[in-house]
């Protein structure tokens, strides 16, 4: 039985309500899969010991850089649904879903048939530790098998936030959480299947999340997708949709060169770095997690008000998430500054050296973090606003910083400049933005005068 639902609009109401309204179900689903991520962690610590660790961590680069894009690009997608969603043009809309998917069913050729052979190569020229060269390239290969699953889920997902929903993609994010540790503790721990073990058991999981969220979108939401004669691409629809959802994933993927760089930089150090650094990243992740979930709420928030022609919305909703962002930036300062040792011994155990430094690789992260939170809701409003290009340069001024660190910072400055790069590649990354911003709000208000003095 179908049960449809019209779409949910951000378009009236308190800003700051229905930011934090729309964020806490993306919130909640960050946090499941970072509480994956940290299980994921605990159990290949301490059931394989400290090489598969460093090998998930090193593997991490390259898959974040694949995943980043395609996040990204589907992120871009769903904005021009949102943003018909906001005008109410439901013919549009369903032209949207059909354009999204069908170029989701594109990318994922691409990235399984081109990327996955040089994978082994790439871990080398990265100055993998012979050690764990092996075990890393064979978590990625069969990670990056999964990837259709992915990007099909991001994008029925996507959707259903576009149509104002974000609680149902949290439910089946949970579902994928719960069976993907039950599937490590057994494939890992209790079966031995090592680290093939832990990549099958996320690839299976996200299979079953998929098909969770194309079955509700089906169900719930049957008038936004496209019918039978409707799934095409049209020249114009591909232009639209590649605009913003190249620009959000090279934007993604672009950061992550310069992670790649860094974590190059970093395999110099050795495999008890790595590891140290790859358990304190598991609690940044948790730091990071609240404003990413802010700022994804803003994109959507953005897109719908705009589409709406509701600009002075977006100027408020701006104002209240960045002071939001301030504060969960204090208090992630405070909680690394107290209990930052204690959270990475779950992942590192017996080895003071390794806790120090994941220590104080925290106590760097919590006191700058509020400078990330402010810049993805800048970002964030940009590409909900249709505005690709300063997004891109952010990415561009980040990854400039990654490039400098790599081959400066770490170098000069061994481990603390390890500990320089994010808070120095926020700070660089915001200036485009915060420029680009500022003459959107000068070239609107001018449109605006002279409309209103026509």
């Amino acid at each position: 039985m179908t049960v449809s639902k019209q779409p949910e609009l951000l378009t009236s109401g308190s800003p700051a309500r229905r930011i934090i309204l729309f964020a806490l179900p993306l919130l909640a689903g960050d946090f499941f899969q970072i509480f994956y991520s940290m299980t994921d962690a605990f159990i290949l610590g301490r059931a394989l010991g400290i090489n598969a660790l460093a090998a998930t961590g090193c593997s991490a680069g390259l898959i974040h850089f694949v995943f980043g894009f395609s996040f990204g690009l589907t992120n871009g997608f769903s904005i021009i649904t949102a943003q018909r969603v906001g005008s109410g043009d439901g013919e549009g809309i369903r032209k949207s879903v059909a354009a999204g998917m069908l170029l989701c069913l594109i990318f994922s050729l691409v990235f399984t048939f081109v990327i996955n052979p040089f994978t082994r190569p790439l871990l080398s020229i990265m100055n993998t530790p012979p050690e764990i060269l092996d075990d890393a390239a064979l978590y990625f290969h069969i990670i990056l098998s999964g990837i259709s699953i992915t990007l099909l889920y991001n994008m029925a997902a996507n959707i259903i936030r576009a149509a104002g929903d974000s609680f149902s993609p949290l439910v089946f994010l949970v579902i994928s959480t719960g069976l993907n540790i039950v599937l490590d503790i057994l494939l890992v721990a209790v079966f031995h299947f090592g680290i093939a073990g832990a990549a099958a058991a996320t690839v299976f999981s996200e299979l079953v999340s998929a098909v969770l969220a194309l079955v509700f979108l089906k169900r719930r939401y049957p008038h936004l997708l496209p019918g039978k004669g409707q799934w095409k691409l049209t020249g114009a629809e591909a232009k639209a949709h590649l605009s913003l959802g190249l620009a959000m994933g090279l934007q993604q993927s672009i950061v992550e060169v310069g992670n790649i760089l860094v974590q190059t930089a970093m395999n110099g150090f050795g495999t008890l770095t790595i590891a140290a650094v790859s358990a304190a990243q598991r609690i940044r992740a948790l730091n990071m997690m609240p404003l990413f979930a802010i700022a994804r709420s803003i994109t959507t928030y953005t897109a719908q008000n705009y589409g709406a022609k509701k600009i002075d919305r977006v100027y408020k909703g701006m104002r209240q998430a960045c002071l939001i962002c301030l504060g969960v930036g204090v208090f992630m300062a405070v909680i690394n500054q107290f209990f930052g040792k204690a959270l990475v011994s779950l992942f590192v155990k017996d080895n003071a050296e390794a806790l120090e430094m994941g220590r104080q690789y925290l106590l760097y992260i919590g006191y700058s973090v509020f400078i990330l939170g402010i810049m993805l809701v800048f970002r964030s409003s940009l590409q909900g606003l249709g505005r690709p290009f300063a997004p891109i340069l952010c990415g561009v001024m980040e990854t400039i910083m990654s490039i400098l660190a790599a081959f400066v910072l770490i170098p000069q400055l061994g481990f603390t400049g390890l500990c320089l790069v994010n808070p120095l590649s926020w700070l660089a990354s915001g200036i485009p933005l915060y420029i680009a911003f500022g003459l959107f709000v000068r070239k609107f208000t001018s449109s605006a005068s002279k409309a209103k003095a026509a």
